[in-house]
């Protein structure tokens, strides 16, 4: 059970860490809305989408904004879980970041993006909020063990049989 919990805190933390990379996957969009951008831009140029994002810079100094204020509600305790520290991530950094679908033109985007002088900024504090997730992470895992612990006895699978014998 603890090397399910390594994989659920690996997955959480690769995916705050890929995105302090400023290279999300555009997850919340479906299937259907995924399929639609790629057709549309693949008949675009690498420039043509880019130059729709706007200037690359200017993006990190506004993403530089979010991610500052994030940090701050962070470090208020706003989010007890790494679950929430993912989703408010995901929440304050979509935007300008987000990728369009089409590989050369983001991968452009994201050079043009590591150029800038705040850059370095944004990726520290992307770093600050994956140590944060991971003692979030450890915790939950500690609770969870100790949770386990306590049920007299019964360990992970009698967890798992009252819980289906509760399902039924």
């Amino acid at each position: 059970m603890t090397k399910f919990y390594s994989q659920i805190s690996t997955a959480g933390i690769c995916t705050v860490f890929s995105i302090s990379f400023i290279t999300l996957t555009g997850c919340n969009v479906d299937s259907s809305e995924t399929e639609g951008m790629k057709h549309a831009t693949e008949e675009l140029t690498v420039e043509e989408i880019n130059a729709d994002r706007g200037d690359a810079c200017e993006c990190v100094d506004v993403s530089l904004l979010k991610i500052t204020s994030f940090v701050e509600n962070m470090d208020a305790e706003e989010f007890s879980t790494s679950q929430s520290i993912n989703l408010g991530l995901e929440k304050a950094m979509s935007g300008c970041l987000d990728t369009k679908g089409h590989r050369e033109a983001d991968r452009a985007w994201s050079e043009a993006m590591s150029n800038c002088e705040s850059f370095t900024m944004v990726r520290d504090a992307m770093l600050q909020v994956r140590d944060r997730a991971l003692v979030l992470k450890e915790r939950e895992q500690e609770e969870f063990s100790k949770n386990t612990d306590a049920s007299n006895g019964l360990g992970v699978s009698g967890i798992l049989d009252k819980l289906r014998d509760g399902a039924q």
